[in-house]
């Protein structure tokens, strides 16, 4: 039985007969294929065979029927099921496809990745799928008028789906596509159901001479398409270790009738991708600027054939009357060092250098490099997002593969992200009452750190709801654009924006919906930095003995950050709940965007030193004394014999000088 399944699934394949209901001309339609093949060289066959032998909405294919035209979207003119069987033994071949009629006659990005379908099916809730490009219309004329894709299913996937639909009614709901050109991922709405009943011959039942394969096709209206606007709020703080706390949020206005009719808006499914960047170097330095900026993020290995350079970025500096600390938190240079340094910066002065320059924390390349302007300090230099992701776009290009998003090479992130976090994709549902948080440090010293060094960090936290709604109380966009991005932990100079959708949502009978939805850490680190020419006899002592005196002098000069970037976010669907605690999914139509947040300059170091604290170090000084009183002065004595040490054994050197020379006149 089984070889006979199998014999007559070679010479037939899939054919549908399709009756469709549509919302308008250019709504998705569905065919009827006659194709003649197993499921490989199906896919192999060229869209525009498929095509061909297709019946679309009562009337047989005409490829006049789909003109070129500027003013119309790319539409799905198909949603095939391939393969479908209720013999367990007989599902090898089940697959989705999509038919994409392309009127604008532009090239899609075919690479994986690319392009992708957002459907739900039986009662399964709604999610997104990847799509395989298998080919395009190559018919003259008709170049590249009609995609062919697969949607990319994986084991698990395939058997949810034939397990989750109806033997009998199989429905498949479509709410949109994705299809990417030059880069930029677009989403088009389909808002159409396809139900399919009957077998293709081959599939059904053994006995079956012919195929019974149907599909009924009709719009729906229970979808949203939402404009997503986003923004990064980091709160003020004390330097440590150059961390800050980094809240991505995105608002959007959602119609009251959804409200309305299902209730109150309780969760959201979305999903992305996410990345820590490699570090990204902003500084004052026009040369260094000008070096590692040709690089493209290529290794710092290549900076020059003529000259050497060191970046250092430092944690805080431990200032206390003993002298003062601090230890490297990251480095990057185009020489190795293999040995700890000790340089001289004045009198009975030296600062040691070792840990700083641990391969640990030695990173080979910049993701991005920026320079502060002439004359300007890198303290006043703050990187616009579209900058940063304008720079990782060029840097990419040079780098070339492999690729996240399609866009951006992966040389430039990092092998890990935040802990607790998930690298790469992440599909999260955030309900209304989840708590998210922001926070910031604080640094102080007491009187015994004052004196011997060390300081203390409280880390102060502060936590709201992950999602609000213009009808919620605590949603207040009165006052200053300062207040109402303190209020609302938004980011400043989005405020405009966002009073301004607030408003768009008031006229248009909506709500404005803020979703928090990312907490990471951001890290913006002050550095010293230097560069000398290769020829110097030690290049590696030349450059550490400069970055070290440039840091006791506090002669800052360039800072490092990194940041957690979200590429393809994209809200899958919105969740409502009625009193009587029906829930209600309505899917969403986005288009995912790559979330890049702009660079600010580190926080200003400060230990919160009051007064009270210095008249405690006084007073532990004085108690000191007290306590040495009894030996002070032998101590006293012991100190001034070891500063005149040198001069004895000078005098002593000179009287020995003068009789040697005596005795040889004698």
């Amino acid at each position: 039985m089984k070889m006979i399944k199998q014999l007559t699934a070679c010479l037939m394949a899939a054919s549908v007969l399709c009756m469709g209901v549509f919302t308008s001309m250019y709504s998705p339609r569905a065919e009827a294929f006659a194709a003649e093949s197993t499921c490989a060289k199906f896919e192999a066959q060229n869209v525009i065979t498929d095509l061909h032998n297709s019946v679309i909405a009562g009337e047989k294919f005409n490829e006049a029927d789909y003109p070129h035209n500027e003013n119309i979207d790319p539409q799905m003119i198909s949603f095939a099921e391939f393969g479908y069987s209720y013999s367990v033994d007989n599902q090898q071949d089940f697959g989705l496809y999509v038919y994409i009629y392309n009127p604008q006659d532009v090239v899609f990005d075919t690479r994986a990745g690319q392009s992708a379908i957002e459907f739900s099916y039986g009662n399964a809730a709604d999610d997104k799928y990847p799509l395989i490009f298998l080919n395009y219309s190559e018919e003259q004329g008709y170049e590249g008028r009609f995609y062919k894709f697969k949607v990319n299913l994986t084991s698990a996937q395939k058997k949810a789906i034939l397990n989750g639909v109806s033997q009998n009614a199989r429905v498949y709901s479509i709410v949109s596509f994705e299809l990417a050109v030059n880069g930029t991922k677009t989403a088009y709405t389909c808002a159409q159901t396809y139900t399919y009943s009957g077998y293709s011959l081959g599939y059904g039942s053994a006995h079956a001479t012919e195929s019974t394969l149907s599909c009924a096709v009709e719009g729906f209206e229970k979808y949203v398409e939402l404009d997503v606007h986003q923004t990064v709020y980091r709160p003020e703080g004390d330097y440590y270790e150059g961390q800050q706390s980094q809240l991505n949020s995105c608002y959007f206005r959602v119609p009251e009738k959804f409200f309305t009719d299902y209730g109150d808006l309780t969760k959201i499914v979305m999903e992305w991708y996410e990345y820590l960047t490699k570090p990204i170097l902003v500084t004052e330095t026009n040369f260094l600027y000008q070096r590692l900026y040709e690089l493209h993020g290529k290794s710092v290995k290549d900076f020059s054939a003529t000259n050497d350079f060191i970046v250092m970025s430092l944690s805080n500096t431990d200032e206390f009357w003993l002298g003062k600390s601090t230890h490297g938190l990251g480095w990057a240079s185009d020489i190795d060092y293999e040995e700890s340094y000790r340089v001289w910066t004045g009198f009975l002065q030296s600062v040691e250098v070792n840990d700083a320059i641990a391969e640990d924390v030695r990173f080979d390349n910049f993701a991005a490099v920026f320079y502060a302007g002439k004359d300007k300090s890198y303290k006043d230099r703050f990187v616009s997002a579209s900058e940063l992701e304008e720079q990782f776009l060029l840097n990419s290009e040079y780098l070339g593969s492999p690729y996240f998003g399609g866009l951006f090479s992966q040389a430039l992130f990092t092998e890990y992200v935040n802990d607790g976090h998930t690298r790469g994709l992440n599909k999260k549902t955030v309900h209304k009452d989840d708590l998210v948080d922001t926070w910031w440090n604080i640094t102080t010293k007491d009187g015994w750190q004052t004196v011997f060094g060390g300081y203390d960090v409280e880390t102060i936290y502060d936590s709201m709801k992950a999602i609000v709604t213009s009808a919620d109380k605590d949603f207040d966009v009165s006052g200053s654009d300062a207040d109402v991005a303190e209020r609302l932990k938004i980011g400043e100079a989005d405020v405009a924006d966002f009073k301004a959708e607030y408003q768009k949502a008031k006229a248009n009978d909506e709500r404005l919906v803020l979703l928090r939805y990312g907490e990471s850490t951001y890290y913006s680190i002050p550095c010293v930095e230097s560069y000398c020419s290769s020829l110097v006899e030690e290049p590696d002592s030349e450059l550490i003995k400069d970055c070290a005196k440039k840091w006791k002098d506090g002669a800052y000069t360039a800072y490092i950050a990194q940041e957690t970037v979200y590429l393809d976010f994209d809200i899958i669907s919105l969740w409502f709940k009625a009193e009587d605690g029906v829930e209600t999914e309505i899917p969403v139509v986005m288009s995912p965007q790559n979330v890049f947040s702009g660079l600010n300059p580190p926080n200003e170091e400060n230990y919160h030193n009051t007064a009270w604290k210095w008249v405690l170090a006084l007073l532990a000084l004085l108690l000191i004394l007290v306590l040495l009183a009894p030996v002070l002065p032998y101590i006293i004595k012991f100190v001034l014999w070891v500063i005149m040490l040198p001069f004895k054994a000078i005098s002593a050197l000179v009287n020995w000088v003068k009789k040697q020379r005596r005795n040889d006149k004698e």
